[in-house]
């Protein structure tokens, strides 16, 4: 979902429904000096991340998309970063690039459509 609801006051008699938009953003992690090319381990430790704190995401072939609010992607990340580096990796090289639209909402799954429709 694009947004999520946070809460709803009343205000001078009036509802007013406060909302957090989400971000798109992806995500790349290189992780060197392991002594091994593979990075689907450490892909895994990043899924499993996002997965216990409940953010949606999508594994590609050369990063991971995720949604959510700034917050919880800057938190998310700093947790990942943490989980791998308690790996033993002695270098870990994060990438994150965060798309904040904020004229038109669209999640990933409706960035993805967008393009689909156009094919």
């Amino acid at each position: 979902m694009w947004w999520k609801k946070k809460t709803v006051a009343a205000l001078d008699s009036q509802l007013v429904l406060r909302v957090t938009l989400n971000v798109a953003a992806e995500l790349q992690i290189v992780v060197l000096g392991t002594g091994d090319t593979s990075m689907s381990d450490f892909v895994a430790i990043a899924a499993a991340t996002l997965e216990k704190r409940g953010i949606n995401y999508q594994i590609t072939p050369m990063g991971t998309a995720v949604e959510g609010s700034p917050s919880d992607i800057f938190e998310s990340v700093k947790a990942i970063h943490e989980a791998i580096a308690s790996t033993g990796a002695k270098r870990i090289v994060t990438h994150l690039t965060i798309d904040d639209r904020r004229d038109r909402p669209k999640g990933l799954d409706g960035k993805v459509a967008s393009v689909k429709a156009k094919l």
